[in-house]
């Protein structure tokens, strides 16, 4: 009797699961239907938007040496030197044309082109971008799912830190997402209608991604072999041929360039040699392979391996060549280390499934942690110091007005006072030194701050009166290591003297320091928010073998007027609440897998097939080669659908749970007031 209650409980859930799950046959364009896409995207948008007034001032600093890579090549676009075929490709054509695809070349040379050239204009034109691909998460949610699951999945895009911060990024991986996006989208629709017209532009689109990223190279055969499985038996073959041939066509003007100008087949880009072997060096932490792990080692290997020390750059020359050596060279480690390898794919891929957390991995697995938006408004002005300050203070006047903030902090002024040495304790990331400074409410500021580092590791900070938030940091780089990094990202990357911008620091010749070192200033903008007074700390920054300290100069405080967009503090609340206790590991990954069992469970096999293909393509082939974050951001489009069938059942269980109890209670009610009905009569 128990076994067939149970096998009726599993049934009775089954058929709710599966009824719960069932899409409409065809979503109609109904007014509801159009209402829902423009709410997710303005709302995708204005999270995007919160952002960007965020993260504004660091715009271009993230993989600032490949985003002016990309800008140089732009240019020469502008330029009239052809977007495949360039005029001096002999003289350039190890990092012009192999290194990666031209398509966000391309990109950036129309937006210059159109808009006038301007970072702003890109970042605009992205979020635009992931914005629309928030839609199309929920058209997509909505031809395999019900309409409130697929809401969800598009509002989960919408709200996602993680791929708001990437579609601020001067780099192709968040744009490349729209295009495979539209080609599951239409990919569906033609197993549908069976229209040959609609598979064959699904394949161009993964075509287009792959002028925007080289690693989505494989991702046509992946998707038409899923095609293949999921079409109906009469139309899967020529509809999967027609998938793969249409990508083919779109990619072969680069394979053919390649062809024409190197003499070698090459589909893309070159790049899957130092990938692969960097890859293998991020996880060898003893070195017992010897592998490089990062680029400028690479190059060094290169020297030694083939004894040439001509190869003082990464690809030049005989870069083709060279590569694929660093690719034969993986294999054989490879072959070598099965089974660690196969562990380190695992973990790889794992990493790939993170979201925020407070496990630390080390890098590359940690670019999965993004920051959240901020509780207030932050700084909305250009950098610059304008005027004259309203605030300064000499060293004497920081030593007088300040504070030592541990027993262990040494603060001592140089001879001629023009410079207060800082030496910290032995904590990690403990505050040495604090200074008050006055400010006005709402209004932005930028302080100028000489500030050289002896040894150690230090950071300079504002912050609230109480030091628990800090308004503005910087961290303070040794001066050598400054100079000889700015030197080694011109000589790798071939700039022209005038695109070599800076980070937002100066260096002024000056004897104030100790050993005669230039004192380097660094810019610090901050917004006060509803505070009247702030503090200056200088904090250690770390771990350090030797006790940690610096030299300060003379402090200037710059107004730059009132803190604009101040509107958004009334949203940042909601969208900071949302992001902090929903995109964390432990809670979205539980949601993800719940979704994909909730859909195994309703035998919805062929939806699941086409919401995992995506993210099983990036799990299994970038796995295999060195991985950052932003290079697998289109598997998380996918899994938010996974996370919102689960929210989406858990809503609806929840609503007739709720009718449940209500009409349980309302039949007593009922039929007490009928008893005392005919108690009158």
């Amino acid at each position: 009797m128990e076994k067939g209650q149970d096998v009726t409980l599993y049934n009775r859930s089954r058929t709710w699961l599966s009824r719960t799950l069932t899409s409409p046959e065809n979503p109609r364009l109904s007014p509801g239907f159009i209402a829902t896409c423009v709410v997710i995207f303005l709302i995708a948008l204005g999270v995007r938007f919160i952002h960007w007034e965020d993260y504004q001032l660091n715009i271009g600093t993230d993989q600032s040496g490949l985003v002016q890579r990309y800008k140089q090549q732009a240019q020469r676009m502008l330029d009239g030197d052809g977007i495949l075929f360039t005029r001096d490709y002999e003289q350039h054509q190890s990092v012009q044309l192999l290194v990666h695809p031209p398509g966000y070349s391309i990109f950036v040379a129309g937006v210059f082109g159109l808009f006038g050239k301007s970072d702003d204009n890109l970042v605009l034109l992205q979020i635009l971008c992931d914005s629309l691909a928030a839609v199309l998460v929920f058209l997509i949610g909505a031809e395999l799912l019900p309409h409130a699951a697929a809401m969800i999945a598009g509002l989960l895009v919408a709200f996602s830190p993680h791929l708001a911060h990437h579609s601020l990024l001067l780099l192709p991986e968040s744009l490349a997402v729209a295009p495979i996006l539209i080609a599951v989208f239409l990919a569906i629709r033609a197993r549908k209608k069976h229209r040959l017209v609609t598979v064959l532009t699904a394949g161009a689109m993964v075509g287009v991604a792959c002028w925007l990223r080289s690693n989505n190279l494989l991702l046509a055969p992946f998707l038409a072999l899923i095609i293949f499985i999921t079409f109906e038996r009469a139309w899967r073959l020529k509809h999967a041929v027609a998938f793969l041939s249409a990508a083919i066509v779109v990619i072969s003007p680069i394979t053919i360039r390649n062809w024409v100008v190197f003499g070698h087949f090459i589909p893309l880009s070159l790049g899957s040699g130092i990938t692969m072997i960097e890859g293998i060096a991020d996880y060898d932490k003893e070195n017992r392979f010897g592998m490089p792990v990062t680029d400028d080692d690479a190059q060094l290997k290169d020297m030694e391996w083939h004894n040439r020390p001509d190869y003082v750059t990464l690809w030049r020359p005989d870069g083709i060549e060279r590569d694929h050596y660093r690719f034969a060279r993986g294999l054989e480690v490879i072959r070598g280390n099965p089974i660690w390898f196969s562990g380190v794919m695992v973990r790889r891929a794992g990493s790939m499934l993170r979201y925020n957390d407070s496990l630390t991995q080390g890098w590359p697995a940690d670019t999965s942690q993004t920051a959240i938006v901020s509780a207030e408004p932050s700084f909305g002005h250009q950098l610059a110091v304008v005027d004259e300050p309203v605030w300064s203070s000499w060293p004497a006047e920081l030593l007088a007005k300040g504070s030592v903030l541990s027993p262990q902090t040494e603060c001592a002024l140089a001879e001629d006072r023009e410079t207060l040495s800082v030496a910290g304790d032995n904590s990690d990331f403990g505050a040495q030194f604090a200074c008050p400074i006055a400010v006005k409410e709402n209004t932005d500021y930028v302080l100028e701050v000489p500030i050289n580092l002896i040894q150690g590791n230090l950071a300079a900070k504002v912050t609230s009166a109480d030091r628990r938030i800090a308004l503005a940091s910087h961290v303070v780089p040794a001066h050598e290591k400054q100079r000889r990094r700015a030197s080694e990202d011109a000589d790798a990357l071939d700039l022209d003297s005038d695109t070599n911008k800076e980070a937002p620091q100066k260096s002024v010749s000056s004897e104030a320091l100790v050993g005669k070192r230039p004192m380097t200033y660094a810019l610090m903008p901050f917004a006060t928010g509803r505070r009247s007074d702030v503090l200056f700390v200088v904090s250690n920054n770390g771990r350090s073998s030797a006790r940690s300290q610096g030299v300060l100069g003379h402090l200037e405080l710059y107004e730059q007027g009132q803190t604009p967009y101040r509107w958004s503090r009334f949203v940042r609340p909601a969208v900071r609440g949302i992001q902090r206790n929903l995109y964390t590991t432990s809670h979205m990954l539980p949601l993800i897998g719940i979704g994909v069992i909730l859909l195994a469970a309703a035998r919805r096999w062929k939806a699941l097939l086409v919401l995992l293909a995506v993210p099983a393509y990036y799990l299994l082939v970038q796995s295999a080669l060195h991985t950052e974050y932003r290079y697998i951001l289109a598997i998380h489009y996918f899994l938010f659908v996974m996370a919102a069938v689960t929210l989406g059942c858990f809503g609806v269980a929840m609503g007739q749970a709720s009718i449940w109890t209500a009409k349980r209670f309302a039949r007593p009610a009922r039929k007490a007031s009928g008893a005392d009905s005919l108690a009158l009569l």
